[in-house]
């Protein structure tokens, strides 16, 4: 298999932070007791975080105590307050967001401590061209200019999905934000449709010379991490490591995870934040493999088992069939 050459550590512009990041993401959203479990792991979290403008405006975390981490991300808020979720249909029927518009957004922002390493993600404009979404994005940043830019990047129709022959006929008007995001879920209908966007649109990025980091939101699966990281990503966050425990990588129910770890005479609390701090470290230990990767390009610093390594290599021998390296 041919080296990928789209896969390295990159920095972050204007701030001394490199990639790769894996975002443990804290949200109100499909979390019971969201609060209580970020005040109790904060302590133990202290490279990066991310919370929406839409919890902090609503007051859902204490906006006091976010401030602990060397690296901060502001999110949208787009997610909270839509009914469009990955939760299930039982889960989501008791979920009823509260209003949230552009204005209640710059609120929030505004109210935010100047520091250094802030990391800010536009407001979301879903069903709206490329160019419209460019252009109220750097409305919103040339207000905060104090904050690294995170231009999270929506489906211009209702269809849901990203139209990337538009995103790559605009890509040059995209070089003064910081950072440039994608949804998991918009960048395609399957999992090789979406490395081969995303392969499309780094390899476009290195014809402009726009060496600028790619965060996938909503996506902190180990599996699907390594296959994007892989395919030029850099950045991911997600919610799946406060749903599930990870396992080889893997994640599975948590009272599955019980089980498998022979903890199953502990009780569900005391499982869950077993799980959290596991979760933690294997995320820690992924993001040190995934920087070895960047320098040395070899599959088997991520100890991946023998069916797995095999998925990838046939999923980028693909890619450089169709798409050429």
């Amino acid at each position: 298999m041919e080296n990928m050459i789209l896969c390295k550590e990159r920095l972050i512009e204007g701030a001394n932070i490199r990639t790769p990041l894996l975002i443990p993401s804290f949200s109100s959203k499909g979390i019971e007791n969201s609060r209580h479990i970020f005040n109790m792991l904060k302590p133990y979290i202290t490279d990066v975080t991310l919370f929406s403008a839409y919890d902090l405006y609503y007051d859902f975390f204490d906006k006091s105590q976010i401030y602990e981490t060397e690296i901060l991300f502001i999110d949208s808020g787009g997610y909270e307050a839509g009914l469009n979720t990955d939760l299930s249909e039982n889960r989501m029927s008791f979920y009823f967001p509260e209003k949230w518009k552009e204005e209640f957004y710059l609120d929030e922002i505004q109210t935010l401590k100047k520091i250094n390493n802030l990391i800010l993600v536009n407001y979301d404009y879903p069903n709206t061209s490329i160019e419209q979404q460019i252009d109220k994005a750097n409305a919103i940043f040339s207000r905060f200019p104090e904050y690294h830019s995170d231009f999270l990047i929506k489906s211009e129709s209702e269809n849901g999905m990203l139209n990337v022959k538009s995103l790559l006929s605009n890509l040059n008007l995209c070089s003064r934000f910081s950072i440039l995001g994608f949804t998991e879920k918009e960048l395609g209908n399957s999992v090789y449709e979406r490395c081969k966007n995303l392969y499309l649109i780094r390899k476009e990025m290195n014809k402009l010379g726009l060496d600028k980091p790619i965060h996938i939101f909503g996506c902190l699966d180990p599996l699907n991490i390594i296959i994007y990281f892989l395919c030029g990503a850099d950045i991911f966050d997600g919610l799946s490591w406060l749903r599930f425990g990870f396992k080889y990588n893997q994640p599975i129910y948590i009272n599955s995870y019980a089980i498998s770890e022979g903890k199953w005479k502990y009780s569900n609390e005391e499982i869950k934040v077993m799980t959290f701090f596991g979760n933690l470290n294997c995320l820690k230990e992924l993001t040190e493999k995934m920087q070895q990767y960047a320098n040395e390009k070899d599959l088997s610093v991520f100890n991946l088992d023998e069916q797995f390594e095999k998925e990838i290599i046939e999923i980028l021998n693909l890619l450089y069939e169709e798409v050429g390296i």
